[in-house]
């Protein structure tokens, strides 16, 4: 699977199905974990702010711990898996993607 990995969760994530329902083959995947679509779908320069009123942001960067109160984060680019493996497995099959 050409699933982005970090830790793995992402990748370890999918579920899914395969039948066939008035003489129609179909099939899907599912992905729960709550960043999934930000990764397969990429998303814009956004802010990120602490989850409690006055908290603060902690992370590691360049070997130090930083503080601070929000983060203009500049967005990612799409990585789409999901729809990159359908199109090169499903669509010379013969089958139709529907989202």
């Amino acid at each position: 699977m050409k699933c982005p990995v970090d830790t793995g969760r992402l990748r370890s994530a999918h579920r899914e199905e395969v039948g066939v329902r008035l003489g129609q083959v179909y099939g899907f995947v599912v992905n729960d974990v709550e960043y999934a679509e930000y990764v397969h779908d990429g998303i814009g320069p956004h802010i990120i702010r602490p989850r409690r009123p006055g908290g603060v942001l902690r992370f590691e960067t360049g070997g130090e711990v930083v503080f601070t109160t929000y983060v203009d984060h500049p967005g990612t680019r799409p990585q789409p898996w999901l729809r990159e493996a359908m199109e090169e497995v499903a669509v010379p099959a013969g089958f139709r993607i529907v989202r």
